[in-house]
């Protein structure tokens, strides 16, 4: 199986093409990177920055390239030893214009070749109705009367027009739009006889099926009512939908033609086009007899009949469980691991498919078992990631860890009791985690709760006398407690009855749910009985749509806890917002040393070659914005006291208390996180405008906590208070700024330190380290887009060319300049070239923590990774502010480790590969300078 070594993520769009990249890649070899890794280069929306929102799996994106170039790229690659990480998105496409799939559903219904390649109406058991197109800024008939929709001939297909959108008309209505007014039978004379005989020829293609919606089934059914999937698509075949699409696009190319060259057929189309625009009515009744009805995109607020990535309406989830979904979705990612242009791949969100168990085991199948597998899985703590057929997840558990392990555990309590006392509320995190899935539920996405609610009612799983005991009211809430009380993103199981772990999990589940409401418990009792109970008595056909139902209910799951978590919480708990990040938890604060050693040894006997990420485009702030974090948990009381002298100082910058208290302290976290380093060369790009930077973080993280202002209803004055407050900080001839500037300074080193024993960490630990875009030099960053800027790789070439014209760059002479960021890309490239050298050992090398004695054990991390014939030790220093503080040092180099000593695995000759340092014997003194180390035994 192909191990990548390390990764380098490049983030691909218009302005980082393969041509870009080509540019780089002598770069990146020196560099050391032995594997590429690639965000998702599939067809996308025009203009997209970053690739999720696929249009067609099925071609190269045009904006960044072609096929023959990325397989030109990929060979460079392998010439060299080299190799290429995919990201792939089986999840979902986007609901776009541009989307040939999504325009052959909207236009031809069921009858689409594509319609059960979604999980739309008619298709999936969770929807009925006419498919939403939730589009329009405000409700349809206001749109209409405004003139803002239009019907038009554009794309070589009539359309509905709605400013940048648009909408095919379905064929079975081009007759009533081209010769009578919508809902007449009044023949015109005067259509063109080239029209005419057009119309002749498709008259009968695409005639509505009799399953054809016109209005959406907002209400419950009677049970047993709805029909399935299955008999909505009986009514024409495959075949006859391929053979109808040929004739229609033949057609529309016929129509096309007439447009171009028949005058007469031109000017009397725009001339009934223009007609019905005049015609409120008319529009109006076009727009009901399509396979679609738009809508307010706030309605789906309230009730969807299509299943969309969290709450983006224009994402449309996939159907990959059905096999030719699956087959035509992964064809071209098929046809480049067969070709040996890719030689792994990365799976985004794959909580979000209806079995990910069984997708993966088909991707394995299809991709065999010599490609590199990870998955987007995002892990709460104390979870494990299921036993799939892969090398393990892209990370977000890794950073987690290495977050935990340099937060100071002994800040917490100051930090708590501040923060508490701040914000005048002492409720747990947890009770707020689920305060705020609530609120995105009930909120955002109370249409899937009622979709949910229909399917369970639909599937017959209860007798009608015992279902008519249940009220319908309570049961719903019910159900959303239970989804809002999950603790994980979502349970697995594929099949009835569940594994005895997961059964376990789903019992404490409910009875959580149990102890919420004495009302919940006849509730409780019938879900316990159909997902725990009845499946043990062997009923396939029951077990089949009982396990259907749980599975739909797990889907939604991992939205709420998205939602929820990562884009409100993340951002409304305060309490140390260096926790507050995609994989790790603000309720966490630090880690021991045995506890971080148990989880490495645990992590090279499950997944040795899982991505060791710290940075990712998905992450709320770089790698070292953290790293500089952490040291404010190692002061003790200092920070706390700091922190309440400035709100006090800044008092006036806070008229009419905005931003209010919480969101201040916020603002003063990140600007001391996220300050970039003023000797330059830090910057992703050219010119590190911060402030503005800073503007449009803030313009995000505002909104995303949905407390004073939303995306939906922004309030404008509270925002630009906010900016304000900011803006008086960073105002350096104004009476705050000498305050920050003091304290980062204070600060900045030993969160350098940080940094660099994070690198050391991700590169010698068990897994395979992945280097985000830009990472090898200090990663300010704040969250996306602030994260996915242009990376300036012609500093970093420059940087890197000067380090290897340096026969023998040493750290302390590197740490006099360490701000430009250059002692960081050292010691990158030396680990990058380390593993590259031995790529075999830091696989299968296994993972033994070393004792560590002496006044100052606590301050230091030691393991060995180590096979029969090589070995290697790690010392990484941990805490390091504290330690200065109590030893009244300011400069992390020059602390006094005093009898400080790490043992060594057995006797012999150790060299340190980054200073050159060699020790004999049995242990390892800890001396005054470097504090980092990586020993070599020699041969």
């Amino acid at each position: 199986m192909y191990n990548p070594v390390s990764t380098y993520r490049v983030q691909l769009h218009a302005g980082f093409t393969f041509a870009h990249l080509q540019q780089q890649l002598n770069y990146l070899h020196q560099l050391g990177v032995t594997t590429l890794y690639a965000a998702p280069t599939l067809a996308a929306t025009p203009g997209s920055t970053h690739g999720y929102d696929g249009i067609d799996p099925q071609r190269i994106n045009p904006e960044i390239g072609t096929v023959a170039q990325l397989r030109e790229l990929s060979q460079w690659l392998r010439d060299r030893g080299m190799g290429w990480v995919q990201d792939i998105v089986p999840n979902h496409l986007a609901y776009h214009p541009a989307n040939p799939w999504v325009t052959d559903v909207l236009e031809k219904g069921q009858q689409s070749v594509y319609a059960g390649y979604f999980d739309i109406p008619g298709t999936n058991e969770l929807f009925s109705g006419t498919l939403m197109a939730p589009f329009l800024g405000k409700p349809l008939k206001n749109i209409i009367a405004g003139g803002e929709l239009q019907v038009a001939y554009q794309h070589q297909r009539l359309v509905l027009a709605y400013y940048e959108n648009h909408f095919p008309l379905a064929p079975h209505t081009y007759a009533h739009v081209l010769t009578t007014p919508v809902g007449t039978t009044v023949e015109p004379a005067n259509v063109p006889a080239a029209l005419a005989q057009w119309l002749d020829q498709i008259d009968g293609l695409y005639v509505p099926e009799p399953t054809h919606p016109t209005v959406y089934e907002g209400n419950v059914a009677t049970q047993g009512q709805q029909a399935q999937p299955e008999a909505r698509r009986a009514h024409s075949t495959a075949d006859e939908h391929t053979t109808a699409a040929a004739a229609w696009d033949a057609a529309r190319l016929e129509l096309a033609a007439l447009m171009e060259d028949n005058d007469e057929v031109r000017a009397y189309v725009e001339y009934r086009l223009a007609t019905i625009n005049q015609s409120v009515d008319e529009l109006h009744a076009l727009t009901e007899d399509q396979h679609y009805r738009l809508c307010d995109g706030e309605e789906t607020r309230r009730r969807i009949n299509f299943r969309r990535f969290f709450t983006v309406n224009g994402l449309l989830c996939l159907a990959v469980e059905r096999p030719e979904v699956f087959e035509h979705v992964h064809s071209l990612i098929q046809e480049l691991v067969d070709d040996g242009t890719f030689q792994g791949l990365r799976v985004d969100h794959v909580d979000g498919l209806f079995d990910p168990a069984g997708y993966l085991d088909n991707l394995r199948r299809a991709m065999g078992d010599e490609s590199y597998i990870v998955v987007e899985k995002i892990l709460e703590p104390g979870e494990n990631l299921p036993n799939w057929p892969i090398q393990g997840s892209s990370g977000y558990d890794y950073l987690a860890l290495v977050n935990n392990l340099l937060t100071d555990a002994t800040g917490e309590a100051a930090f708590t009791t501040f923060y508490q006392q701040l914000v005048g509320n002492a409720t747990s995190v947890h009770d707020q985690m689920f305060s705020r899935k609530a609120y995105i539920l009930y909120h955002d996405m109370g249409g899937e709760l009622a979709n949910l609610y229909k399917l369970f009612y639909n599937q017959q799983l209860v007798p009608a006398e015992r279902m008519a005991t249940i009220n319908e009211t309570m049961f719903l809430l019910t159900l959303a407690e239970l989804l809002v009380r999950c603790p994980v993103y979502r349970f697995y199981g594929n099949q009835f009855p569940l594994p005895a772990d997961e059964a376990e999990a789903v019992r404490q589940l409910l009875d959580s749910v149990r102890e919420r409401a004495v009302e919940f418990g006849a509730s409780v009792d019938l879900l316990t009985d159909i997902w725990l109970q009845k499946p043990l008595e062997g009923d396939a056909d029951y077990n089949a749509r009982a396990l259907r139902f749980y599975q739909r209910c797990m889907q939604f799951t991992g939205p709420i806890m998205a939602k929820g978590v990562e884009d409100t919480l993340l951002y409304t708990y305060s309490r140390f917002i260096g926790h507050n990040e995609v994989g790790d938890s603000a309720e966490a604060f630090g880690m021991d040393i045995d506890t971080f050693h148990l989880a490495m040894q645990d992590r090279q006997a499950q997944w040795p070659l899982a991505m060791n990420g710290t940075s990712t485009h998905d992450t709320k702030r770089g790698e070292d914005v953290r790293a500089r974090l952490n040291v404010l948990t190692a002061l003790g009381d200092e920070w706390p006291q700091t922190a309440q002298r400035w709100l006090s100082l800044s008092a006036a910058q806070r008229p009419n208390n905005m931003p209010d208290p919480n969101d201040a302290y916020f603002v003063l976290q990140t600007l001391v996180g996220a300050y970039p380093y003023e000797e330059g060369s830090t910057a992703w790009d050219q010119e590190d405008n911060f402030g503005g930077r800073m503007r449009k973080y803030l313009e995000k993280a505002l909104q995303e906590a949905k407390r004073h202002t939303s995306w939906v209803r922004p309030n404008k004055p509270y925002m630009e208070a906010t900016y304000a407050y900011a803006d008086a900080w960073l105002d350096k001839n104004g009476p705050l700024w000498p305050e920050l500037d003091a304290f980062i300074n204070r600060i900045a080193d030993f969160g350098i330190v940080n940094s660099l024993a994070q690198v050391l960490l991700k590169f010698t630990t068990p897994g395979m380290p992945d280097v985000y875009q830009g990472c090898e030099l200090f990663d300010l960053s704040l969250v996306d887009p602030d994260n996915r800027r242009a990376v300036n790789y012609e500093l970093r070439t420059q940087l890197l060319t000067a380090l290897q014209s340096d026969q023998a760059p040493q750290p302390d002479r590197l740490w006099e300049s360490r701000r430009t960021g250059q002692i960081k890309l050292w010691l990158t490239h030396k680990l990058l070239t380390e593993r590259r050298e031995h790529p075999d050992f830091w696989a299968s090398a296994g993972y033994v923590p070393l004792p560590v004695d002496g006044t100052h054990r606590d301050h230091v991390l030691a393991f060995a990774r180590q096979t029969d014939t090589a070995g290697y030790v790690v010392i990484v220093p941990l805490h390091l502010a504290r330690l200065a503080n109590q030893t009244g040092a300011t400069d992390p180099l020059a602390l006094d480790w005093q009898d400080t000593r790490v043992t060594l695995p057995g006797t012999g000759t150790w060299t340190d590969v980054l200073t050159g340092r060699t020790v004999a014997g049995s242990t390892i003194q800890l001396a005054e300078g470097w504090p980092l180390g990586l020993f070599k035994r020699r041969a």
